[in-house]
């Protein structure tokens, strides 16, 4: 999602950002084993749903085409153009941190991936997301928790251009008035907004194929090569609102880490993070 008038610093599909975030959608599919959801829902699940933060729009019309009771609404800036759609898909553009208006006690099902981060309040995305579940109603929130970490325990291997670029991307994004390590607190902030049954998973994505087994390598790979295409757009605008530099030194700072990607056993740690609206 992204925008010159709100607060996000990444581009959207409309940016020409659409295929990093497909190729993103199946990376998380092979860390979730190739489901959609944590806790996958039986094809019979008829609820409604809001894929907050859709993108270019694949889960939400993915989601529909493998549940095909349910009735899925994905909303972002901008309206994806994923085709076809299926019939009980639909996608509408809406700024869901300045101008919610979507009803209260409405959905069954909210999921969301890669979009508290880029919120100046997560907390308050939180609490129109328990309002507008129906008692009962269950939330997803898949987030990274920044920064990347390696297993390497070296000292040299802890202070690697890739590493060191997530680590300075944190304190940006700080600057800015962004929590890009938001992931960490989401269970916190579950709970003092409402939630209950709010359960933690912890996962790892791989940067290059660095992990056991062919599932993991193949993710590693698709998301060695998502860093590559979005390693620039990750970084531009928030090193230059929150650092004050010059778009040629954050050139020069991405270059180098683009080198870098694959070295090493580097993994962004995944959080999944599950709640429930009491059912009464």
């Amino acid at each position: 999602m992204s925008a010159p008038t709100n607060s996000y610093t990444l581009p959207s599909h409309l940016d020409g950002d659409g295929t990093r975030l497909d190729l993103q959608h199946e990376v998380f599919r092979l860390i979730l084993d190739n489901n959609l959801l944590s806790t996958p829902t039986p094809p019979s699940f008829s609820g409604h749903v809001l894929d907050l933060g859709t993108g270019t729009g694949l889960w939400a019309s993915e989601f529909a085409t493998e549940h095909p009771h349910a009735t899925v609404l994905g909303i972002d800036l901008f309206p994806p153009s994923t085709s076809p759609v299926p019939a009980n898909c639909t996608f509408r553009a809406l700024d869901a941190e300045t101008a919610w208006d979507l009803p209260e006690a409405a959905f069954d099902l909210i999921h969301t991936r890669m979009f508290l981060f880029l919120l100046k309040d997560p907390r308050a995305m939180l609490q129109r997301c328990l309002a507008a579940l129906k008692p009962g109603g269950r939330i997803e929130c898949q987030e990274i928790q920044q920064p990347y970490q390696t297993d390497d325990a070296d000292p040299a291997a802890q202070d690697t251009p890739v590493l060191r670029m997530a680590r300075l991307r944190v304190e940006a994004a700080k600057n800015c008035g962004l929590d890009r390590a938001v992931a960490g607190r989401l269970a916190g902030l579950m709970d003092e907004v409402g939630f209950v049954q709010v359960e933690v998973e912890d996962k790892r994505i791989p940067v290059g194929p660095w992990m056991d087994g062919e599932r993991m390598k193949e993710a590693g790979e698709k998301y060695r090569q998502c860093m590559r295409w979005g390693m620039v757009a990750f970084t531009k605008t928030v090193f230059m609102k929150g650092f004050g530099w010059t778009e040629e030194r954050v050139l020069e700072a991405c270059d180098e880490a683009v080198r870098d990607l694959g070295n090493g056993r580097v993994y962004a740690p995944l959080k999944v993070v599950v709640g429930a609206k009491a059912a009464s």
